[in-house]
């Protein structure tokens, strides 16, 4: 039979490297712990521009604009042209919802991507609607339906929207309400 203070040396010497002060350990556990947090901060920064640009998007399919100023910064601008719309900022966004909301009601979106990378947001979704207002001159209501996949990217500072780009099927949504040529256009 071993002796047993043969086995406990070692157990003791093992227990006690574990459990002493050890400033490199201390050092890399507050560095993982600062990741994390940072890593903790980043993610809900995101989740936020995430759910900014949901609502961004609900204002503008809704054609509302109360309370649009929480999200939208006051230097807003867009760099979609809009027939018609001439103004700057904040405004030129409201413009552009009433403009919209007046050319398409019955507006339905379906979310098919939200992707967050650094400042900005991307939005891909379905979008349904009726065209019955005009869209511009010389385009009056058709009364037809759109079903088209919409791209929306949006930028961010200080957690408001600065920047807006957007990108759609804009032929497709022509062929539907029959304005240019195509199987809908066609008859």
């Amino acid at each position: 039979m071993k002796n047993p203070l043969v086995l406990a040396l070692p157990l003791a010497a093992f227990l006690c490297s574990c459990g002493g002060p050890n400033p490199e350990h201390d050092t890399m556990m507050a560095e993982h712990k600062a990741m994390m947090s940072a890593d903790s901060v980043k993610q809900a920064e995101v989740e936020q521009m995430k759910q900014t640009t949901q609502r961004f998007l609900d204002l503008w399919f809704s054609g509302k604009t109360d309370g649009i100023e929480e999200i939208v910064a006051e230097n807003f601008k867009s760099n979609i042209p809009m027939p018609g719309v001439t103004t700057t900022g904040i405004q030129q966004l409201k413009d552009m919802i009433a403009k919209s909301s007046g050319a398409f009601t019955d507006n339905k979106t379906e979310d098919l991507h939200l992707i967050a990378d650094g400042d900005r947001v991307v939005a891909h979704y379905r979008w349904k609607g009726v065209n019955t207002g005009p869209m511009g001159e010389g385009m009056p209501a058709t009364n037809k339906p759109i079903d088209v996949h919409t791209v929306d990217v949006l930028r961010f500072e200080n957690g408001k929207v600065v920047e807006h780009w957007g990108y759609m099927e804009e032929f497709k949504m022509m062929e539907q309400l029959g304005m240019m040529g195509g199987e809908e256009g066609g008859k």
